[in-house]
């Protein structure tokens, strides 16, 4: 090991790499971590948040869909949420929101660093919970669904904080992700279906 001066004293490389990696990885946890005073100035604006908890309804005609994302990794990343090519919400950490949807098989997908898609059919009348999970990607957070049931579902939906409301530049954005990646969505719905035919 060859040592290098650094401020009067000798250091060994490897010993000052890992104090750079550390470092590093001390201010990825710490923006991750850290709520933004506002949207971040990437975004445009493209959702505003509450603190109220609004339920919604169940209407007789159409399926009531919560999408929650209750943990605060990667607080100021934004998930996108669609279902077929319709956007339905836009989840940042510790937040949620909620939509009518029409009865019928459809495909639901998040949008963040990759997407990620499945197929569910609702009912009329009947209440979903969808978690948009949130892990580390190469340059920002990666998103996964999955379908909760109720319980599991409730329980999520309280530990998010914060409820979550688009604003028309959000349903804008919506449609251009929407148009940009119907084959990014196609292709992962293949991907899904060969990994539980293997399972």
């Amino acid at each position: 090991m060859i040592p290098v001066r650094l401020g009067g004293s000798w250091i060994g490389r490897a010993a000052l790499a890992a104090l750079a990696v550390g470092l590093v990885a001390a201010g990825i946890a710490a923006a991750a971590e850290e709520e933004p005073k506002g949207d971040d100035a990437e975004d445009g604006s493209y959702v505003q948040f509450s603190k109220e908890h609004p339920l919604g309804e169940v209407p007789s005609d159409r399926a009531l869909v919560y999408v929650v994302r209750p943990t605060s990794m990667g607080f100021a990343i934004k998930s996108f949420f669609l279902c077929d090519d319709e956007i339905l919400g836009i989840n940042k950490g510790s937040s949620y929101f909620f939509a009518h949807v029409e009865p019928g098989k459809h495909v639901f997908w998040s949008k963040s660093e990759n997407v990620d898609a499945l197929e569910l059919e609702v009912e009329a009348g009947k209440t979903y919970y969808i978690q948009q999970h949130v892990r580390m990607g190469g340059f920002r957070a990666r998103t996964k669904i999955e379908v909760l049931d109720e319980a599991a579902g409730r329980k999520a939906l309280e530990k998010c904080d914060r409820h979550s409301e688009m604003t028309p530049k959000g349903i804008e954005k919506g449609k251009e992700i929407a148009r940009e990646h119907r084959e990014a969505t196609r292709k992962d719905l293949e991907r899904r279906a060969k990994e539980e035919q293997g399972s």
